[in-house]
Formats: C-alpha cells, structure tokens, sequence
C-alpha cells in the first residue's frame, strides 16, 4: 500500500536505461571502427535493438509474473494490492438501488468567484443486521453491547471486522449493488452494499462537481482473494511487515461489503486535493478513515486515508470529530490484536 519515492525513482531510472544503453553502444561502435574501411551498422543496429529487447524483457516479465498472481501494483509499491476501476453505473441496478435508500434530501451547491462549495444536508442510515440469531457475546470496555449473527460480530449494532474479530470464512455480503462471490478469486469494485454505495455516488458526485475525480480502486475481497494478497505480502515483507498493512483471511473490512479503497493505494493521496476533500467531507456520506493517522496501535494498521468504511452519518460524524478522527476501536473500547 505504501510505496517509497526511492523505488519510483529507480523505476524510472530503469526505464531510460532500456532506451539510453543501446543508444550508448552505437556511439561506442561508431568511435571504434570510424577508422576501418568497413563498417556493418546493420548489425550494429541489431545488437542495438536486441539489448533493448532484453532489457525490456526482463521488466515486462517482472510485470507478467506479478500478474499471475493479480497484483498489478506490486513493482510500484513493492507492497501487493489488487486494483480495479470504478465500474459505471448501471441504469437498471440504479433503480432498484435508489427504491432501498431510506433517507431522502438534497445536495446544495453554492457558488462565488473564487470558490464552489458543495452543501451536503442528506443523512444516510447505518445498514442493518443480517438474518439469523442474535448471540450475546458480553459487553466491550465501554459498555457497549457485544453480539454475533452467524459467526458475525457486531458492537452496537455495528459489523465489525479486525484483528480480534474474524469473519466466517463462507462469509459475503448479500445485500450488495453487483451480487458478491464468496469463491470469487478476484475483487470486484461494486460490490457493495446498496446504501453503502449509493452513498459512495453522491459523494463521488458531489466530488465531480468540484472537479475531483474520486473512484473505487479495490472494493469488495472474497476470504480467498485477502488470503490470495496477505500470502504474497508475507512472500515480499514477511509476516511482521504485512501485519501493519494487510489484513489476514477473515480479519479484513473488504469481505464486509462495506468498505473500499480509493484512488492512489498509497499515502500519498492524503496530500492532494482528492485526499483532503475525502477527508474532510467523507462522513458526510456516512464514511469514515477506517484507519487514522498516529491510531496504529488502537486499529492494528499503519495511517490509511485511501481506506473509507460505511457507519452511517450518525455515527461517521462522532468518529469525525471535527477532523481529529476517533478509531471504531477507541469508541466502542475493543482490541484489534491477533490471538497469537
């Protein structure tokens, strides 16, 4: 998730050398035989190109080798994310998504000479319970209420998905804008729940209307993909590393359906413009930085502004804190730490 500017910079280093070494050669066969009577640049031009050839072959074989195993962001971060882009809406599955919203207002937009501002006064529900029996499970350290549905834990009526609360491995979420496969092997980007997403349209629209251009790089992940990525990040970084960015088989907020990763999978998308507005205007649409800065012992993970999780306004608003963000974790009074 977090790439190093020295690992960009080598990149692009590499790159030119693919170009600059053949170009190099030529000069140097050039000076060499200048004296003799007979020159071959024919060959010379194909040494050239073969040179380039291998050099580029080496990289796009790195490149093939990381998308066999569907992490096409590897060689930039060195840190293995699947990513897809934001699928457009369709026109029917819109219908139906909008019949199951159940708050109803409207977004304002103001304008002046220097500045447009969006004014967002809708409020959107936290998404309910699914099926089954509820089981008391005590109380957390604040006194809020712990119980499980189907080997599903919820803390005050809230899902919630961590290191200390795993979810089922045949766990998917039902209620979702595109159906969600719990044996599918990929991530899909719309597969999330009809509110929660719904939610994300606005946002994404209101974004729009500012010219940000906000999309969902990685959505929903079936217990196979997160175990699929969490594998190949110990592969890279060991188990210690990817402990403070992935998320074990069962443990991650993307089997949810109620949670996504937007744009740049990097740190760097707190600094630009798309980052700070996210930040400052995502509980609005009943998000929240599921991961905050300087909260890495509260939530387990390393700062994650890309990472946005549905709670609803009600909630989203006290975790906002007037920009101070609170973790699920220091609200509510749970751990998130691996029984080791």
């Amino acid at each position: 998730m977090e790439s190093s500017a020295l690992t960009k910079f080598i990149s692009i280093i590499y790159w030119i050398l693919c170009f600059l070494l053949p170009v190099i050669y030529l000069i140097i066969y050039h000076n060499k035989v200048k004296k003799k009577k007979r020159k071959n640049y024919n060959r010379a031009f194909g040494v050239a190109f073969v040179i380039f050839i291998i050099l580029f072959g080496i990289k796009l074989l790195l490149r093939l080798n990381v998308a066999i195993f569907e992490y096409p962001n590897c060689l930039i971060n060195n840190i293995c994310e699947e990513e897809e882009e934001d699928i457009p809406v369709n026109k029917e599955n819109d219908k139906t998504t909008k019949k199951t919203t159940t708050s109803t207002s409207t977004s304002t937009k103001t304008t002046n000479s220097t500045t447009k501002k969006i004014t967002n006064e809708k409020t959107y529900a936290k998404v309910k319970d699914i099926d089954g029996e509820k089981i008391s499970k005590g109380k957390t350290s604040k006194g809020y209420d712990i119980y499980e549905i189907n080997g599903v834990t919820y803390v005050d009526g809230y899902l919630i998905a961590n290191k200390t609360y795993f979810l089922p491995e045949d766990y998917a979420p039902s209620d979702t804008y595109t159906k969600a496969d719990k044996e599918a092997t990929r991530q899909c980007a719309t597969c999330i729940n009809n509110t929660a997403y719904q939610a994300y349209k606005d946002m994404k629209a209101d974004a729009s209307a500012l010219n940000l251009n906000i999309y969902i790089s990685s959505g929903f992940r079936s217990f196979i993909t997160q175990r699929n990525i969490y594998n190949r990040n110990v592969k890279n970084n060991g188990q210690q590393k990817a402990d403070t960015y992935s998320a074990r088989p069962g443990s991650s907020e993307h089997q949810t359906g109620l949670c996504f990763d937007l744009n740049t999978i990097d740190s760097s998308f707190a600094n630009t413009a798309e980052g700070k507005w996210v930040n400052q205007n995502a509980w609005k649409y009943g998000y929240i930085i599921r991961y905050p800065k300087g909260k890495n012992d509260e939530t387990g993970y390393i700062y994650e502004p890309w990472h946005l999780r549905y709670v609803g306004t009600e909630l989203a608003r006290k975790l906002y804190n007037n920009g101070d963000w609170i973790s699920i974790e220091d609200y509510f009074g749970i751990t998130s730490k691996y029984d080791e």
